[in-house]
């Protein structure tokens, strides 16, 4: 029978008509008192209640199924020269439903057929009934998908001499949190002429060739139940503030700088006078780097300063402390392996100085007197938050998990957070960690640093400052970023540094453009020789793609690196070789009237 085939058939389970009133009063009865109003979390649960009855012939059936939603208002208010480019507050539901079929050890998942099991939208009306509908002809859609994919599966297997005997998915304890729902308070008008003032500030700077102040407020309530008993019901809210400035260097090469405040909450943002205050310095930044010259090749130490080590931590372990599983695949078929973790296989080895400890803890709320984005109390799979040590005194000893097995790591420890591929889910950054037992006075790391220069005989040693990261990069420095890797056999790198500084023996400093890292990855960390003793810390929107580009990925979710300020003993850098931008013909026009 083909898939296509399936589109006329109605699962007998969900041919007969709804549940009368009565059985959904029974049915909803297991809602906790502060949750009987929320039609949306009484839809879920009746209609999951209803859907574990699935099954099209002698087929597999469900063994496991999960009701998500984001109930999400999101404000977007932006600005460019005092002028408003948008102002949008939208209201919307975006479900994702997952039916697996067969059982824990094996299932329709981990295989080049599994598809990612998203939704349409949902109606934003609490209409119990239309609510109910939708979860029902999504189901049935995606339960037909599922038989398909299990048997494919089983057929591609077939092929494989030694297929991978690891379960497909590990169970989890059910999980009962219904917190109050929270709505988003915005005095959109104040905040439309904040956003304005703001962004009028680069008027007073004519290099600044093109900039934007950008507000993004939301406050979504998750909502998840599943057939293992869990049910959740949480708020979670971001605000977001991003600052950008633009400008071209007399060679035309493009010159850059951002900031981006991230907090749980629109209080917590700096005020109006604060917020100017970095608009201003993101437009002297945009001037100074007008003028710099060009970054030469370098091999040497490299001070990190606070915000730019917590950029870099969030780069290079973003990727080294999760695992990927290959999916099934015929061997024909099998897909281009992505890059696996450059600590994948360093389980229980040294990746870094005795000195050094990162741990996840996505339990803290608050660290150093500032709030953390990167707390939750759940993750998207149902599972609770859990602290993690990932790396205890330079040894590797754990990895971020869902609830995908991989090796010989069977559990989650609750960081499933963005959709993944081929069915699962990808594990992500809570709060990381990352702490010195040894540590260096903050105002005594350049004079370190100079003392690396000195003793190495160099002409000069590097300091960064701030990374573009999250990257705000064009189509062309990612071009150029992509050549380089090329360059160097497809390795890892991470993005420019916005603000670097050569740093001479006698203590001056010279501001530099265009410089780029060569290869560079976690495996850089064992070159560590130094942490400050003052902790950074760095909230963001993660989207969990390459450089973390805003905007790039549907999903995204948020974390926080806390770090010290970190000198690393021998680091590759330049800059890449790229056809610069041609100046504009005619000057800009006028930015203060005449």
């Amino acid at each position: 029978m083909t898939a296509r085939s399936w589109a006329s058939l109605i699962l007998t389970a969900f041919a007969a008509s709804f549940p009368s009133a009565s059985q959904t009063v029974r049915a909803s009865a297991n809602i906790s008192t502060g949750a009987q109003n929320d039609a949306l979390f009484r839809s879920m649960l009746d209609e999951l209640a209803r859907a574990k009855t699935l099954q099209l012939n002698n087929l597999d059936k469900p063994y496991f199924i999960s009701f998500v939603s984001n109930d999400s208002e999101q404000a977007v208010i932006a600005a460019s020269l005092g002028g408003l480019t948008t102002t949008n507050v939208i209201r919307l539901r975006q479900p994702r439903i997952e039916i697996r079929v067969g059982s824990y050890a094996f299932d329709n998942t981990n295989s080049i057929y599994s598809h990612p099991q998203h939704g349409g939208l949902l109606p934003v009306d609490d209409e119990y009934q239309a609510l109910r509908t939708a979860f029902w002809l999504q189901s049935d859609a995606l339960y037909k998908s599922a038989v398909d994919e299990i048997t494919r599966k089983r057929t591609a297997l077939r092929e494989i001499a030694s297929p991978d005997q690891t379960p497909d998915f590990a169970p989890a304890p059910a999980l009962k949190i219904v917190a109050p729902m929270s709505r988003l308070q915005l005095d959109r008008g104040a905040w439309e002429d904040t956003i304005r003032r703001l962004s009028a500030r680069f008027t007073a700077h004519p290099d600044v060739l093109t900039s934007s102040v950008r507000l993004l407020a939301a406050v979504t309530n998750y909502h998840l139940v599943n057939t293992e008993g869990t049910m959740v019901r949480v708020p979670e809210n971001v605000a977001d503030l991003e600052i950008r400035a633009d400008g071209l260097a007399p060679d035309g090469g493009k010159v850059w700088t951002h900031r981006f405040l991230n907090e749980t909450q629109l209080s917590q943002l700096p005020s109006e006078n604060e917020i100017a205050k970095r608009v201003d310095e993101a437009a002297s930044e945009v001037e100074a780097l007008k003028k710099a010259p060009l970054m030469d090749d370098y091999d040497g130490p490299v001070l990190f300063e606070n915000q730019a080590a917590a950029e870099l931590m969030a780069q290079v372990l973003n990727d080294a402390v999760r695992l990927r599983r290959k999916p099934v695949a015929p061997p024909e078929s099998a897909p281009r392996s992505a890059l696996d973790s450059v600590w994948a296989s360093r389980l229980d080895t040294r990746v870094a100085p005795d000195w050094l400890t990162i741990i996840d803890d996505p339990t803290r709320q608050t660290a150093f007197g500032k709030g953390l984005a990167g707390f939750y109390e759940v993750d998207d799979e149902g599972v609770s938050a859990a602290k993690v040590t990932l790396v205890q005194n330079g040894v590797l000893k754990a990895f971020l998990m869902t609830r995908q097995p991989i090796r010989t790591f069977t559990a989650s420890n609750g960081h499933g957070r963005l959709p993944g591929t081929y069915g699962g889910e990808t594990p992500v950054i809570g709060n990381l960690f990352i702490q010195a037992s040894q540590q260096t006075p903050q105002f005594a790391m350049k004079a370190k640093l100079l003392e690396r220069i000195q003793k190495s005989g160099l002409k000069y040693g590097m300091r960064i400052q701030s990374l573009d990261f999250p990257s705000t990069a064009d189509l062309q420095d990612l071009e150029d970023i992509v050549r380089e890797m090329q360059k160097n056999g497809y390795a890892r790198t991470i993005t420019a540094p916005l603000l670097a500084y050569k740093v001479y023996p006698d203590g001056h400093e010279e501001l530099v453009r265009g410089a780029r890292f060569h290869e560079f990855s976690a495996k850089n960390l064992r070159d560590l020789e130094l942490a400050s003793d003052t902790p950074y810390v760095l909230n963001y929107v993660n989207n969990g793609n390459p450089f973390n580009i805003p905007g790039s990925a549907s999903d995204a979710t948020t974390s926080s690196v806390i770090c010290p300020a970190l000198l690393i003993e021998d680091v590759e850098m330049g800059h890449t070789e790229s056809e610069s931008t041609k100046p504009p013909l005619v000057p800009p026009p006028a930015l203060v009237a005449q």
